[in-house]
């Protein structure tokens, strides 16, 4: 008879069954042959009683992500002998990373304990985007110490170590290097009044970085219909590694609207320069006669 997953009603059950599972197929692993033709005797527990992560492939993912990365690793034995809690120290080394700048570990980062009738643990790796263009982080974990054999039943003891590589998904950037970009998009205003195609240029002084035409596709859109015929570009306060701006409020400029000579426009802004996208978002509030005119968001690509 075939017992569907859903009979088993706990998180608990499913994590004991599934480990379990993973000690009828090591019994059977040690049972046979290995390539040298050496034979090995089936388990007999508690005495064969070992820890082993439950898959030794390499984990590579982006050192931005949100998601924990987590490292299973199984206490094989049966539940009537695992009575008693057991521990399992384990190492972190790496050339490249360190702990609390590129990584954290959560719980204790050098030892895991199996409570009694605990047959699995989980390292959990939480990675820190440091927001710097300063190459892939490699980390190496190996189990080191139990009460318990570690590794695979075998000569080779496999599954002792996995690698962990957090790849550096930072761009480098300058504010030179934004000086003269011609930046086109839209912005997220609805209904009648938009959305509408915006052009935005920076350009870079030597002090400060500059943007020119925030605003422009609403106040001259067909809905606004109004015609600039002063500006100024406007100062951004930008993050250098981040690419976090603000925008403090300041001109921005003047219009008319057939033909006669509209209240001057303010602006102030906040956004996020993304250098791996070549992609900016503009969150901007149009000032006029002292108060709140419009609130939209420009997202714009180069």
């Amino acid at each position: 008879m075939v017992i569907k997953p859903t009979t088993f009603k706990t998180n608990k059950m499913k994590k004991i069954f599934k480990s379990l599972i993973y000690i009828t197929v090591l019994a059977f692993f040690v049972s046979a042959c290995d390539e040298n033709d050496t034979t090995f005797d089936s388990l007999s527990f508690p005495e064969d009683a070992f820890i082993a992560m439950e898959n030794a492939n390499d984990i590579v993912v982006l050192e931005s992500t949100t998601t924990p990365i987590e490292i299973v690793v199984n206490y094989a034995n049966t539940l009537e002998n695992a009575t008693t809690d057991v521990t399992v120290d384990f190492t972190i080394t790496s050339d490249t990373a360190t702990e609390g700048v590129h990584y954290t570990i959560e719980g204790n980062s050098s030892q895991l304990t199996f409570a009694a009738g605990q047959l699995n643990a989980k390292i959990v790796i939480i990675p820190i985007d440091n927001s710097e263009e300063d190459g892939d982080k490699v980390l190496t974990f190996t189990l080191t110490n139990s009460s318990v054999s570690i590794g695979l039943p075998g000569p080779d003891s496999f599954n002792k170590s996995v690698t962990v590589t957090l790849t550096d998904d930072d761009c480098a950037f300058t504010f030179a290097g934004l000086d003269g970009i011609s930046w086109i998009g839209t912005d997220n205003a609805t209904g009648s009044q938009g959305p509408n195609p915006t052009q935005i240029v920076t350009s870079f002084d030597g002090t400060d970085l500059l943007m020119d035409g925030l605003a422009y596709g609403w106040l001259a859109s067909t809905y606004w219909n109004e015609v600039v015929v002063a500006s100024a570009p406007v100062i951004v306060d930008m993050d250098p590694i981040t690419g976090v701006f603000t925008i403090s409020e300041q001109y921005l400029a003047d219009t008319t609207w057939l033909g006669n000579p509209q209240p001057t426009y303010y602006i102030s802004a906040s956004g996020q320069y993304f250098s791996c996208l070549n992609k900016m978002i503009v969150n901007y509030t149009l000032i006029q006669n002292g108060g709140v005119l419009r609130e939209y968001t420009e997202t714009i690509e180069f």
